[in-house]
């Protein structure tokens, strides 16, 4: 079987942090099937046609020189579109170059897998040019923020009605699908996979070293996207707050956004330099660390998709204090493998955190108790790639 995978975010290259997840269900994929990817060229990028771990990746320009691209920038292409008017010019040649590229390798699929509702439209399009089924994987927001926005609205209707199948990476997600008219028979939820060989505990005295990080200090994790949505604000003023009482905190915020320039403002005019460090951007095996040497993490974020990140945390034995909201409150049963608060409550988000930090004996049953949770649902790569072969199979069987 031969799947071209349609995505609007994929690593600038091998090991890159951008959307990893997507690299790994290629990969998984490519284990079993022929894989080829469509994806964009990033000014990082290094190659525009390359083979990583079999998987065939294609990239597409759509302005030169690649500096001049800002769709990705700060926050991912659903925030810039959102926020940007010059990222919103850029979409018209963005899709043309994407539809340009995807021809080439739609055309001799068995299937086509898009990611997120862009990737969806180009996939219609492919679709009903060469008549191939088409799979639409919908993540995050991006279905949200469409169904808000007067222009996207009719865009989003028309490629739900076209896919012949959708899997939404969670049940929020899926039961929110059906307002939209469509069937329940072509919707099934497939969360992301998690690399479970990766995320792992590990001696947090020992990696600490490792990492130049102080063994004597208790450490809180943030890992994402600097952006409004988010919420890290939220956790930075939770931060002020736990330091009121101890001086033994360090807040580490690992990743980079448009929010970036406003949390070092926010930090200088709190004087908390010294406790709160912006890390920027990390691969994976780095990020694999910090979850590991971190006593809490923390996701305040005001909306979700289903947040890897969690996952993550939970694998690698680090307590998890998140937002109850749709996708977050699928992995955390609340007082049992972390703790659920309520969104925009930095008051909530201190409050738990320090309950964490002050229970050695909680924090270690929420650490043992989430890392089975989550091995428990079968959620590595292999089994998210065997979830997506009996979807294809099923699609094609109907065809």
């Amino acid at each position: 079987m031969k799947v071209c995978i349609l995505t609007t975010s994929f690593p600038a290259y091998k090991g890159h942090f951008q959307s990893p997840f997507i690299f790994k269900l290629a990969e998984s994929l490519a284990e079993r099937l022929d894989v080829d990817v469509v994806c964009p060229y990033y000014k990082e990028s290094r190659k525009k046609e390359e083979i990583i771990n079999n998987v065939k990746v294609h990239r597409f320009q759509y302005l030169y020189p690649a500096f001049l691209q800002s769709l990705y920038r700060g926050g991912g292409l659903p925030h810039n579109l959102k926020r940007s008017f010059i990222a919103r010019l850029e979409l018209i040649p963005y899709l043309i170059s994407y539809f340009l590229k995807s021809m080439k390798y739609c055309k001799g699929a068995d299937i086509i897998h898009a990611q997120w509702i862009l990737s969806g439209l180009i996939g219609v399009f492919m679709k009903k040019l060469y008549k191939k089924p088409l799979v639409l994987s919908t993540r995050g927001i991006a279905v949200q923020m469409a169904s808000k926005n007067k222009l996207m609205k009719p865009i989003l209707k028309y490629v739900l009605k076209n896919c012949d199948y959708i899997t939404p990476n969670n049940l929020h997600h899926a039961h929110s699908l059906l307002k939209f008219g469509v069937s329940k028979n072509k919707i099934l939820a497939v969360p992301n996979g998690v690399d479970t060989e990766l995320y792992k505990p590990r001696s947090k005295d020992n990696i600490r070293k490792k990492l130049g990080l102080d063994v004597d200090k208790k450490i809180i994790l943030f890992v994402g996207w600097l952006i409004e949505r988010k919420g890290v604000s939220y956790l930075v003023n939770a931060a002020s707050k736990i330091l009121t009482d101890r001086d033994d905190v360090i807040l580490y915020l690992v990743g980079e956004g448009s929010l970036r320039y406003k949390l070092v403002e926010m930090v200088r005019s709190m004087n908390i330099q010294d406790k709160v460090k912006l890390m920027g951007s990390m691969l994976p095996e780095e990020v694999a660390l910090y979850m590991a040497a971190a006593d809490v993490f923390v996701l305040p974020s005001l909306s979700e998709g289903r947040p890897n990140v969690v996952c993550e945390a939970m694998l690698s034995g680090t307590p998890v204090v998140a937002t109850d909201i749709g996708g977050s409150n699928e992995l955390i049963k609340d007082g049992r493998t972390g703790f659920l608060i309520k969104p925009k409550s930095s008051g909530a988000i201190a409050e738990k955190v320090n309950k964490l930090l002050l229970d050695n004996g909680l924090s270690k049953k929420f650490s043992k108790e989430a890392r089975n949770y989550v091995l428990d649902q079968k959620a590595s790569w292999n089994d998210c790639a065997k979830r997506f072969i009996a979807v294809y199979k099923n699609v094609l069987e109907k065809k």
